[in-house]
């Protein structure tokens, strides 16, 4: 394990989710931007802790199951995907010019919500006891 960059993923993914929570009732496309982020930020430093090589790219679902099948978070990572869009499509304009409509409150609370949930589950585990893979 790369532990230096398993915790800089780690404290990056909760200064996103912070800055998420702090923008989500007043700019929900950055909050979601800064959700994504978050997300795939942890899911980056649960494949470094593992040893898992993985390409750039947002795409969260793509990521995770570049994870064993039976790793303890692959199934809370995979659905995290409905983020995975956020990294861009909510950035720019529509086709046309439009204004892509910004996710509703609730549903930033509940992402950011499961988000915590696994950041502090984690990081608890990964910074304590070294990589899940040797618990499962």
């Amino acid at each position: 394990m790369r532990a230096e960059e398993v915790r800089s993923f780690l404290a990056l993914a909760r200064e996103d989710l912070e800055v998420a929570d702090t923008l989500r009732s007043t700019h929900g496309r950055p909050a979601a931007f800064h959700l994504q982020q978050a997300a795939e930020k942890l899911l980056k430093a649960v494949l470094t802790a593992e040893g898992v090589e993985f390409p750039k790219g947002h795409h969260i679902g793509a990521l995770a199951a570049s994870l064993p099948e039976a790793h303890p978070w692959r199934a809370d990572l995979m659905a995290l995907d409905g983020l995975s869009s956020f990294a861009t499509a909510l950035r720019y304009p529509m086709p046309g010019g439009a204004l892509p409509t910004a996710p509703e409150v609730p549903e930033l609370a509940s992402a950011s919500d499961r988000l915590t949930r696994l950041l502090d589950e984690v990081q608890g585990r990964l910074l304590a006891a070294g990589s899940p893979r040797s618990e499962a």
